[in-house]
């Protein structure tokens, strides 16, 4: 039992308990948002990457047929901001006036963007076989 004229102090929360409750529930909103932008942000970052891979792989299966297979680089540009660059080299590894009637070529594809002021690169390179032309 109570004793009369006491007040029930276990009747509600007093504004102090209020005021802490509201600052932990803020601190970890604060911590919790700022985990998600940083989730969101290698996503995107992840992303960007998988895309240049996929242009780097697609502009290395152009070389060729819409991409001369021959000395010398092709530039161009996608409309959502990546960059590429084919060069086109002669293979020396192997003596160049052998019998074969095939030539090697050393493919270099190189994709590039801009994330935030960084900017960043994929490389793919590989060795292309074409047929000799008549009189190299």
């Amino acid at each position: 039992m109570t004793r009369p004229g006491t007040a029930d102090r276990s009747a509600g929360f007093t504004l102090i308990e209020m005021v802490v409750a509201l600052a932990i529930v803020a601190l970890v909103f604060g911590y919790a948002f700022q985990s998600l932008s940083g989730a969101l942000d290698r996503l995107g970052r992840s992303h960007n990457s998988a895309e240049a891979l996929l242009l780097a792989q697609s502009t290395l299966d152009r070389v060729g047929y819409d991409i001369a297979l021959g000395q010398g680089e092709v530039t161009g540009n996608t409309e959502d901001g990546f960059s590429w660059a084919v060069e086109t080299a002669p293979y020396t590894a192997v003596a160049s006036r052998s019998a074969s009637p095939l030539v090697g070529y050393v493919v270099r594809v190189t994709v590039g963007w801009k994330e935030r002021s960084n900017v960043r690169r994929v490389q793919l390179t590989t060795v292309r076989l074409a047929y000799r032309v008549q009189g190299s």
